[in-house]
């Protein structure tokens, strides 16, 4: 449990929540101390200025009447009682006022003095025991022939008030500091639980097991995304790995046909000891199976290639409506002599992001299914244009059987290839190297329904598109 303990209070969220209490707590003991010595301060400028203006009146009364027009004021002023103390000091020692004695405190360059005194309670007998200390603030000042004369105000309700005040600030600076302290428990507690369920998962995952995923809230904090963020790359790497397992099957599936006709047709050759013609057709077939193998291989390296991230690289401003034109120019013979008719429809004036090569080879893998299955006297249609989203797209649109809602996902995974295919040379890689091309630029690889059946169509047709993002303008 102690070594529990002294590992959450190394953690990052119970320093910063401790540093930010440490702050709260700081800057209230400044802004509640800037406040105390405001108030401090105006309650000795409001003596002090009290305190002046009696002096005045006293000089007044002493240029009008001399020594006994301050004596007569003073009585005066001392018989009701009051805040304001008084205290004439003759040159033999004698005294008048409402203060018994002047303390020997050093008056400061003004002359202003601040001392304790003994006053009786309110009401009270004048006994040394019942009187209370407080606090009076005034000035000495020298009058002629040797008197002294000291008024001063009691500001020892103020300075209480002021002293409760300096209390206030430190209790409630410390009480900052302790919420601070525990409310930063609180929150590091919960976000430790949190973190923790997030590396518990982690480290599940790196024991190899795929299924455990990380705790949501869904209130779209800081953890939450994490989580989310997390969650979906396990599910990213799980499907690389079921990927790699099924690519592994497939690839062993997909060569083995042309393995076992090559040695077939070889084994064939060397049996024909005396004809000649026989062995050079095997071997020619033998040559076509292993262009085949190496363009099942070329396609695989390509697409591990684009997955790796190898081609972002080249990815350069570029007109689409080339590529467009070109894959038009190249595919309209071909359509000719397949007895399809092709039409193109190029829109100018737009620029993406891109690679020319693999965007072309995209469009080729696209064009070939569409002339593959297309039966003859159908039609296929290549386009670009931008679309309502601000978007480039490429689409190929053929009168082809089309492909069933449910497979138009699966057909861009490697290797998967349809039954009414299977009569159809290729590897099933087609389809999966132009959604990498479509991921390499940021873009989206969709499978729709065609035209439906139209003249000389034989199926609801495909529209396979491209779309991709402009490229942002250029600065300047």
């Amino acid at each position: 449990m102690t070594q529990r303990r002294a590992a959450f209070l190394r953690t990052t969220a119970f320093r910063q929540t401790l540093l930010s209490a440490a702050l709260f707590a700081l800057s209230s003991f400044v802004i509640l101390g800037f406040v105390y010595a405001a108030s401090a301060g105006m309650v000795v400028r409001r003596a002090d200025a009290v305190v002046n203006d009696e002096v005045q009146v006293l000089n007044d009364r002493f240029q009008s009447g001399g020594i006994d027009n301050i004596r007569l004021y003073i009585l005066q002023r001392t018989v009701g009682g009051g805040d304001y103390l008084y205290l004439l000091i003759h040159p033999s020692g004698r005294t008048l006022g409402n203060l018994s004695f002047l303390p020997e405190v050093q008056p400061d360059e003004e002359g202003r003095v601040q001392f304790t005194y003994r006053r009786p309670p309110a009401g009270g007998v004048d006994d040394d025991n019942e009187k209370e200390d407080r606090i009076v603030r005034g000035q000495i000042v020298e009058l002629p022939s040797g008197y002294r004369l000291f008024v001063g105000l009691d500001v020892d309700d103020e300075t209480r008030l002021i002293s409760r005040m300096l209390n206030t600030i430190l209790a409630a600076s410390a009480l900052a500091l302790a919420l601070g302290v525990a409310a930063g428990i609180f929150v590091s507690r919960r976000f430790v639980r949190r973190l923790d369920k997030i590396n518990n998962v982690a480290r599940r995952v790196r024991a190899g097991d795929l299924q455990p995923r990380a705790p949501r809230n869904y209130t779209g904090d800081e953890l939450d995304e994490l989580s989310e963020n997390f969650n979906n790359m396990l599910d990213r790497v799980e499907a690389l790995m079921h990927r790699m397992r099924h690519t592994g099957d497939s690839i062993a599936h997909d060569l083995r046909t042309p393995l076992t006709r090559m040695r077939n047709r070889l084994d064939e050759a060397l049996r024909d000891d005396g004809d000649l013609d026989a062995r050079e057709q095997a071997l020619e077939r033998a040559v076509a199976d292993t262009d085949e193998l190496l363009g099942i291989f070329n396609a695989i390296l390509s697409l591990s290639r684009l997955e790796a991230g190898e081609s972002r690289a080249s990815i350069v401003r570029l007109d689409p409506a080339e590529i467009a034109a070109d894959m038009a120019e190249l595919y309209e013979p071909v359509c000719e002599d397949d007895g399809l008719s092709f039409a193109s429809e190029i829109q100018p004036g737009l620029t993406m992001l891109g690679d020319r090569g693999l965007l072309s080879q995209a469009l080729a893998n696209i064009l070939d299914n569409a002339v593959k299955y297309t039966p003859a006297g159908g039609a296929v249609t290549l386009r670009l244009r931008e679309t309502g989203e601000g978007m480039i797209e490429f689409s190929v649109t053929d009168t082809g059987p089309g492909i069933p809602d449910v497979d138009r996902e699966r057909v861009v995974q490697r290797f998967v290839r349809l039954d009414n295919s299977r009569s159809q040379p290729g590897s099933g890689l087609g389809l999966s190297l132009v959604q990498a091309i479509a991921d390499v630029h940021n873009g989206r690889f969709e499978l729709n329904e065609g035209p439906g059946v139209v003249a000389g169509g034989h199926g609801p047709g495909l529209r396979a598109s491209l779309c991709f993002p402009k490229a942002p303008r250029e600065a300047g």
